[in-house]
């Protein structure tokens, strides 16, 4: 894992010099929701990293995460959980978005996933595929930028892969306030000054992992899948140490969490006790340079 850690530090040092374009290059995060008298509690290390490549026409951008889901059961269960503490996350996605005029272009992305437990050998059940298509229109002004978007995604936010709606519009109202409505992440930030920023927000997540090795549950049922989905509502604090790395704090309370073991057929053979309940995380990130709008 550090040579991972490194490698995503360097590309990120590297590329420092694409400052023409306004992205988030690389993002690094922890995030730990404590159980209470739950049957677990539960941790997940994020790394991201994304190219974006501006070409004739439009944009590129290839994508490439990194996530370690551990669970930590407190209770004492019928069944070995052995196999159920870890879900490792590694996923890539393309990305092209074509210019339809000035204002409108038309994005496309198409990714794959590989979830599992790695208990056992890899096979196609350890892979799921992902993608979107949406339009973007551009309005407003210099000053007070605008953004609407609207398509369809496949994803397993909600804990299972299916078809999902994606709309938002974000608005920048003056120098220190913004805001983005929509699904599946709506959220409000203030800008406090050029070093400091303030988000709250509300957003869907989740993961739906094989389970390469089946865990036997009862005499009749075993599972071979886990599904979890959550909606939670958070404060996050940013602080810039300089024009592109910035440091992040979350504190919060997740609204629902939803943990599922499935059966072939995506059954549920069992669900366990997750109540609502605070998380917390940190993190750092790499932006390249925008030097616009600088707020005093």
């Amino acid at each position: 894992m550090n040579k991972f850690f490194f490698f995503f530090f360097l590309v990120a040092i590297v590329i420092e010099g694409y400052g023409q374009f306004k992205q988030e290059i690389f993002t690094m995060n922890y995030t730990y929701s404590p159980a209470e008298s739950d049957d677990l509690d539960f941790s997940k290390t994020e790394i991201g990293l994304n190219i974006p490549i501006k070409i004739k026409k439009g944009f590129l951008s290839n994508t490439l995460g990194l996530n370690h889901h551990k669970m930590n059961f407190q209770n004492d269960l019928q069944f070995n959980t052995t196999y159920l503490e870890k879900v490792y996350e590694i996923n890539y996605g393309f990305k092209y978005n074509y210019p339809l005029s000035d204002n409108w272009s038309l994005e496309v992305k198409v990714g794959t996933s590989l979830i599992s437990n790695l208990a056992n050998n890899l096979t196609t059940a350890d892979f799921l595929f992902d993608g979107n298509l949406m339009v973007e229109k551009l309005g407003g002004t210099i000053d007070r930028p605008s953004q609407f978007i609207f398509g369809l995604a496949y994803a397993s936010i909600t804990g299972r892969p299916k078809l999902l709606p994606l709309i938002s519009y974000s608005k920048k109202v003056n120098k220190r306030f913004s805001y983005r409505i929509g699904f599946p992440k709506t959220d409000v930030a203030y800008h406090i000054n050029y070093r400091n920023t303030l988000n709250g927000m509300i957003w869907l997540d989740g993961f739906y992992s094989n389970l390469s090795n089946p865990v036997y549950v009862n005499y009749e049922e075993n599972a071979f899948k886990t599904s979890f989905s959550s909606i939670s509502l958070g404060l996050n604090y940013s602080y810039k140490m300089d024009e592109s790395w910035a440091i992040v704090f979350k504190g919060g309370y997740s609204l629902t969490n939803k943990y599922d073991l499935l059966d072939k057929e995506n059954n549920i053979v069992y669900s366990f006790d997750t109540s609502t309940r605070p998380y917390f995380s940190t993190g750092v990130k790499f932006s390249l340079k925008n030097n616009k709008n600088k707020i005093k």
